[in-house]
């Protein structure tokens, strides 16, 4: 059915050097794998658990059939005793990004109550829950608005009006708060973190600070929003409410990614846009990203065929990231994540791309036969489970998306809120025959046959009588729908298939006397300086000289490795201080300790004064500490809204920077301000959209505000 150079798929087995998983004579697996890093053994799996509650697949290839029911087992396990799934057997919690991704593939067509009530505990205060993470996690992190297109999908599945005015409430409010502080108005794209990569330098140079995630805009999260926007619009008109600023906000919003993101000569978006001020595009791919763009249907037709065939690809799957990022463990860099994978042949299923699609069921048909369980990821370049920082069994999102191979790409389900529309997608070598008996929709009860492969339907019975592949939603009682594809392949979009790639260092630069200057690194071809987020002068030297000002201009270096590939920018350096202005100076009768602590519940409200000799335009920060706990941990992220003058400006983010570390000062996010000379006031108040997710701890230092100059 599939062969590459690494490993090949036939209908009973899969076959990897000495390495074969075999389809017993019980319809289980049979695997000699190694157990664990440098181990062998022989292992074998088989169902111990009664699936009928799920639809029964049945087919002409054993492979197939062995693994949607160890699929199925494995979400039976990863079920807990309260009705919710947990995200693996090492992640015994209800995690809501891996819940969400996990309901959007297939958990909301298959299980219903069980994806409700998941999705339940990842509410409070009529709010999704931003899970724990990256300096306290929300607003650094924002990606929780991701539940919302996976309470749209269990919708669309049943049809539930009591969960359809429920879980809009909540999408609703959730979104004011994120509108409040995690959309950028000058821009109109949403700050924070890339959605799922949360393990900071994974993801991101090294020098980047938890605010610097913040302020950062991700293609992955920023493509979330515009697909919630559109399931708020789709929502209310479900309701009869008013849809029209919704889709307004996404139409803002999709244009806004597509000028800022898109790489017209790379064919795909870059990763995201960093820097505190002047923001540059990272042009790694995310494969996650990518996905999200043609699945939301963000990408224009065009540009969908453009991403299918220019994303890269290797041979054991799509690249979480590409070029990988140096002298890092794989986790998130140097893997292939099943989940993303599956999402990525979803959109290749949707534009017929039979190619894209065998080789995305070849390597998540690999991983599991050979693995005998849903591995939460493997390195890239190897193929293996073991190496990487940690990959669970059964890791609940693996699992859904290999069931969403079958649901969403080989059946072709895609559910709309006037019925179940099939589009089946069956490479070809794929089997000529499957069937899926006993699959819920709504009120319907529905018995479903597939013939032949190809990416066109031929014709459709539905009970017996000539139909479209497509069941209204009002549909009741039991049906039979046959399809059958006319084997014929479709035009094929072609694979960018590329071998492993490392970028360069990034650059660590120093600024003295009037000089910049870093550490030449070998591999590198040259050096290119940006001034201010643009590139400014290409070098071959590692220093250069500057010229003195009385504005902030940020200076940063990439170096671009023999090879072409660019390193990541390296910390913006800012040769000309800013104007400095301590809390507590000159308050007469106050014991100065050098900053003022504010709380949620005691003085939650600060205000300092300061003067401008002329106007101009400024970025103000604020120098703060946040010891609530570890950059990784807990929910504590510290929130003011910035008051200039007494007129509302925006948030100021404190992300946690170290447990029990109130003396380790950084810089908070920051403002754009225009000012006039003479006397201002700059105050930070506690507003209710400032409430973090812990919602009780919401403290930090402050010791001042610091105005830079900007031209």
């Amino acid at each position: 059915m599939f062969h590459s150079d690494k490993f090949s798929v036939f209908p009973d087995r899969v076959v990897e050097g000495a390495y074969t998983a075999q389809v017993t004579a019980d319809g289980g697996l049979h695997s000699n794998y190694p157990t664990a890093e440098n181990a062998t053994g022989e292992r074998t799996w088989s169902l111990d658990s009664n699936l009928d509650g799920f639809p029964k697949l049945e087919s002409d290839l054993p492979l197939a059939n062995a693994l949607y029911k160890l699929s199925l087992s494995e979400l039976q396990k990863d079920k807990r005793d309260d009705g919710a799934f947990s995200a693996g057997a090492d992640w015994p919690g209800v995690w809501t990004r891996d819940i969400s991704y996990s309901i959007y593939l297939s958990l909301a067509m298959i299980d219903p109550e069980g994806a409700k009530k998941s999705l339940m505990a990842k509410v409070r205060r009529d709010r999704i829950v931003q899970d724990t993470g990256t300096g306290g996690s929300w607003p650094v992190s924002t990606d929780r608005e991701c539940w919302a297109l996976a309470a749209w999908q269990i919708y669309l599945a049943t049809g539930d009006r009591n969960w359809l005015t429920e879980s809009y409430t909540i999408i609703r409010n959730s979104i004011a708060d994120d509108e409040a502080i995690a959309i950028d108005p000058h821009d109109g794209l949403v700050r924070g973190e890339t959605s799922f990569l949360d393990w900071r330098d994974q993801t991101h140079p090294k020098w980047m600070q938890p605010v610097d995630i913040y302020e950062s805009k991700s293609l992955s999260t920023n493509t979330i929003f515009y697909g919630v926007y559109r399931v708020l619009a789709a929502m209310a008109k479900e309701q009869k409410l008013p849809d029209a600023e919704w889709s307004r906000k996404a139409d803002r919003l999709q244009q806004a990614i597509n000028e800022k993101f898109w790489i017209p000569e790379k064919g795909f978006y870059g990763e995201y846009l960093y820097g505190p001020l002047w923001q540059s595009l990272s042009s790694r791919s995310d494969a996650i990203g990518q996905a999200l763009t043609i699945l939301t249907g963000l990408a224009p037709e065009p540009r969908q065929k453009t991403l299918l065939a220019s994303v890269p690809v290797m041979d054991y799957g799509i690249p979480t990231l590409y070029p990988q990022i140096p002298d890092m463990r794989p986790y998130h860099n140097r893997s292939v994540w099943p989940f993303v994978q599956a999402l990525w042949s979803m959109a290749a299923a949707d534009h017929g791309d039979e190619a894209a699609v065998a080789q995305g069921l070849a390597v998540i048909y690999r991983a599991s036969a050979l693995y005998l369980t849903n591995k939460e990821n493997l390195v890239l370049e190897t193929g293996t489970p073991y190496g990487t920082a940690i990959s669970s069994d059964r890791q609940l999102w693996s699992v859904a998306g290999n069931l969403a191979m079958t649901y969403r790409v080989l059946f072709g389900m895609r559910m709309e809120p006037e019925g179940l529309r099939l589009s089946p997608v069956v490479p070809e070598g794929w089997g000529q025959q499957r069937s899926l008996s006993g699959f819920h929709y709504r009120g319907a009860v529905l018995d479903i046959e597939i013939k032949g492969n190809g990416a066109h339907v031929k014709h459709a019975l539905l009970d017996g009588k000539p139909s479209q592949p497509f069941i209204p939603a009002d549909t009741t009682g039991s049906h039979t729908l046959t399809i059958e594809l006319d084997n014929q392949g479709a035009a094929p979009l072609g694979i960018n298939h590329v071998q492993d790639a490392v970028a360069p260092l990034t650059p660590k630069v120093e600024f003295a006397n009037s000089e910049l200057h870093w550490t030449p690194a070998d591999g590198v071809a040259h050096y290119q300086v940006y001034r201010d987020g643009k590139p400014w002068q290409q070098l071959s030297a590692a220093t250069i000289q500057l010229e003195p000002g009385d504005t902030r201009s940020d200076y940063q270096v990439a170096a671009i490795g023999n090879n072409g590939i660019p390193s990541f920018l390296s910390a913006p350096v800012n040769p000309t201080p800013g104007q400095v202005v301590k809390f507590n100076a000159g308050d007469p009768g106050h014991v100065d300790q050098g900053y003022i602590e504010t709380r949620q519940d005691i003085m939650p409200n600060t205000e300092v004064s300061f003067e401008v000799d002329r106007s101009g335009r400024f970025y103000l920060s604020v120098e703060y500490a946040n010891g609530a706990d570890d950059i990784e941990n807990n929910s504590k992220c510290a929130i003011r809204t910035l008051y200039i003058d007494g007129k509302k400006v925006g948030p100021i983010v404190m992300p946690e920077r170290g447990k029990d570390q109130w003396d380790n000062y950084g810089r908070s996010s920051g403002q754009l301000l225009t000012l006039t000379p003479g006397h201002h006031t700059a105050a930070l108040k506690f507003e209710p959209e400032d409430t973090n997710m812990d919602t009780y701890i919401n403290t930090a230092r402050l010791r001042a505000i610091v105005l830079d100059r900007l031209p």
